[in-house]
C-alpha cells in the first residue's frame, strides 16, 4: 500500500514537554472517513489533562485538539451526506460502532467502542495539525450563519453543558446554579437563559465577572454562601476541581441534581445520608451524542448563543496553554491554523 502524505502537526513528546512541530503518516482513508483541512481549534483543559497523563497513560507524540473545525478535502467512498468544501467539526469523539445499544438510542457519546479524538494512542491524533481524519458520521455540519471560530468551542464546551441541561432542566423557570464562569460556564449561562428560560444563579467569588455574567443572561450573581440550602433544582459544576462537594450538594433542593462537568481528579467526598433524605443525586455527564450535537448547533444559531473567544495563531499553542492554565483565557482560546506550518518551528 502506498504511503500516505505526512501530516504536519504540533505534538507533545512527553508529559512534561512543550508542544513541538513534527509530522506523522496517517492511516489510509477508510470508506466511511473524511479528511478535513483544519482551520480552527478550541483549546480545552482536557487537552492538557491528556497531554500530561492526568487521565491515564498517553501514547507520545500526542497531538492535542478536540474542538476541530475545517473544510472537507477528501471523502471516503461511502460518504454521501457531505461534499468537498463543506465546513464541518469534530469534537471529543471521531468515531463510534453505530450498532450497540448506546449508539442506536442516540447515546453514541458513551459507545463502548467509541474512538476518542485525542485519547487511546494509535491514530487518535487531534486537530493541532494541518489535516485531520475521522468518521464522516461523526462530523458535524457547521451552520452557515456561524463563524468557524465561534463553532469550535461548541464541539466540546458547548455540548458538555447542553447535554445535562437538556436532561435535567426540564421546564422554564427552574433554578439552576452554574459554578465556574470559564469556557464551560459562560456557555451554560447562555443556553439556560436564552434556550430554556431558567432562573440562572452564576456562582462565583470573582466580582470582576459580575457584569459579564449578567450580560450573558444570569439572573443572579452570588457566592455559594449566599444561597440558602435546598434552593436550587440543578447545580452544574463546570470547574476542574477545588470545590467542596458537601457544600455544593447542600444548595441542591429536593429531587435535585449536582452535575459534574469538569474533568478534575479531586475525590468527591459525600456520604449516603447527604443524598437520601431529599432524594438528591450526584451525577457526571459526558459530552453528548450526534442528535444532541445537531440540536445544540441549531439552538445556538437560532438564539445567537456564542462563545467569547480569544484568537491566537496555532504556532503560539504553547503560549496559549500557559495562558489557559494561568487562568487568563476569557473565555475560550481558539487557535487559527492560518500559515502556521509555513512559518518557522516553535
Amino acid at each position: 500500500m502506498a504511503p500516505q502524505a505526512k501530516v504536519q502537526c504540533f505534538a507533545a513528546k512527553d508529559k512534561k514537554g512543550k508542544l513541538e512541530r513534527c509530522e506523522y503518516e496517517p492511516l489510509p482513508l477508510q470508506a466511511g472517513d473524511i479528511e478535513i483541512g483544519v482551520t480552527h481549534n478550541g483549546l480545552c483543559h482536557s487537552d492538557v489533562h491528556v497531554m500530561r497523563e492526568e487521565w491515564g497513560p498517553c501514547k507520545y507524540p500526542m497531538v492535542p485538539g478536540h474542538e476541530i473545525v475545517g473544510v472537507v478535502e477528501q471523502l471516503g467512498s461511502s460518504v454521501t451526506h457531505l461534499k468537498k468544501g463543506d465546513t464541518v467539526g469534530f469534537g471529543w469523539f471521531k468515531d463510534c460502532c453505530q450498532h450497540c445499544d448506546a449508539c442506536i438510542t442516540g447515546n453514541d457519546n458513551i459507545c463502548p467502542e467509541g474512538a476518542a479524538t485525542i485519547m487511546g494512542g494509535g491514530e487518535n491524533r487531534g486537530g493541532f495539525a494541518e489535516r485531520f481524519r475521522g468518521s464522516g458520521n461523526l462530523a458535524v455540519k457547521i451552520p452557515d450563519n456561524m463563524s468557524p471560530a465561534d463553532a469550535a468551542p461548541l464541539l466540546c464546551a458547548g455540548i458538555t453543558v447542553w447535554s445535562p441541561i437538556r436532561k435535567y432542566v426540564t421546564k422554564p423557570g427552574m433554578k439552576v446554579g452554574v459554578v465556574g464562569l470559564g469556557g464551560l460556564g459562560h456557555l451554560a449561562i447562555q443556553f439556560l437563559a436564552k434556550a430554556v428560560g431558567a432562573e440562572v444563579f452564576a456562582i462565583s467569588h470573582s466580582p470582576n465577572k459580575k457584569e459579564e455574567a449578567l450580560k450573558l443572561g444570569a439572573t443572579h450573581f452570588v457566592g455559594l454562601e449566599d444561597i440558602k440550602d435546598n434552593t436550587l433544582d440543578v447545580v452544574l459544576n463546570t470547574t476542574p476541581g477545588g470545590m467542596d462537594a458537601k457544600k455544593l450538594l447542600s444548595k441542591v433542593g429536593y429531587n435535585g441534581a449536582l452535575v459534574y462537568l469538569g474533568g478534575g481528579t479531586d475525590t468527591i467526598k459525600i456520604v449516603a445520608f447527604d443524598l437520601i433524605p431529599a432524594q438528591k443525586q450526584v451525577v457526571g455527564s459526558c459530552v453528548g451524542g450526534r442528535a444532541l450535537m445537531r440540536e445544540m448547533f441549531q439552538l445556538a444559531a437560532l438564539h445567537d448563543i456564542k462563545p467569547i473567544v480569544d484568537k491566537m495563531p496555532l504556532d503560539k499553542c504553547n503560549e496559549a496553554v500557559d495562558r489557559l492554565m494561568g487562568g487568563e483565557a476569557r473565555y475560550r482560546i481558539v487557535l487559527e491554523t492560518g500559515d502556521a506550518f509555513s512559518r518557522s518551528n516553535l
